[in-house]
């Protein structure tokens, strides 16, 4: 069995035609029928059910393309390998991030790892945490920054710092209020909520006894601030996320060990991580 056979039979099992699998792989249709055949002999079993039109895997096949999914995968893996240990710091490395990292952790971050890595070009992507997962499980991304909590299963999670939630609005929401305060100060106030972040905080609103009042819920950080600062009501968002806000705003974190948010890079589990990913990763963990 050779390596090539495992690439014409995948590309033949997503093609599902010989035809369409040898336009894929820039070749006539006869040597790569040939090919398959030599692999089915081989094997001892059919890989495929023939019809007029298509070809579908049989259980055979369907085990033999898992497999050969993985080796190839593995392959894939070392070729990278083996140009990061020649490239050194340079190539491109592909970072997903939340919003509320974006304009807050992330500047310093990149700034900062460009004067140590110049030769490595970053492609940034922002999305929510769920889709950012989604990126790195089907490869399109190297790594994610993200905030706990999520699902992480498939998944390697390297912690980098944490930060406690905040209370954010005008000051006449807090009374002369200085430093740290309890959540129990929120009960009578109109909350502005990121929504990623509404069940964790209604969740511990409702173990404490008290039904909070909700204005608004936003699906960005950007907003839930940019409301709070008009004077809307009082957002509550991780203590970076603020970082832009202007003067007459004030800014009390919360007084709950519950109510701590964990930053996280994310890659994929059971592949190879490039060199930039791992020095992003270390270079963040660091700073803190």
């Amino acid at each position: 069995m050779e390596l090539r056979q495992l690439i014409y039979f995948a590309a033949i099992a997503q093609a599902g035609t010989i035809t369409a699998a040898a336009q894929k792989l820039h070749m006539s249709q006869p040597p790569l029928s040939l090919q398959l055949q030599k692999l089915e002999d081989e094997l001892g079993c059919p890989l495929f059910e023939r019809d007029t039109r298509h070809l579908h895997l049989t259980p055979a096949g369907e085990l033999f393309y898992e497999r050969a999914q993985a080796i190839l995968q593995q392959c894939a893996d070392l070729k990278r390998e083996m140009a990061d240990l020649q490239a050194g710091g340079r190539g491109l490395l592909r970072i997903g991030v939340v919003s509320s990292l974006s304009t807050s952790l992330l500047p310093r971050w990149v700034a900062r790892f460009h004067e140590q890595y110049p030769q490595v070009r970053l492609e940034l992507t922002e999305r929510d945490s769920f889709r950012l997962l989604e990126l790195v499980r089907s490869q399109r991304i190297d790594l994610a920054l993200v905030r706990r909590p999520f699902s992480g299963q498939g998944l390697n999670i390297h912690p980098i710092c944490s930060e406690p939630m905040c209370a954010v609005g005008r000051h006449h929401f807090f009374d002369g209020a200085e430093g740290s305060i309890s959540p129990m100060a929120l009960a009578n106030l109109p909350l502005l909520l990121y929504r990623r972040w509404e069940p964790v905080l209604m969740r511990f609103f409702a173990e404490s006894g008290f039904e909070p009042q909700v204005l608004c819920c936003s699906e960005d950080s950007h907003t839930v601030l940019r409301l709070a600062r008009e004077g809307l009501g009082v957002a509550c968002t991780p203590l970076s996320a603020t970082c832009e806000l202007q003067s007459g705003t004030e800014i009390h974190p919360l007084q709950a060990k519950e109510l701590y948010s964990e930053i996280c890079a994310v890659t994929l589990q059971g592949h190879y991580t490039g060199a930039a990913a791992r020095n992003f990763i270390r270079f963040t963990q660091e700073e803190q």
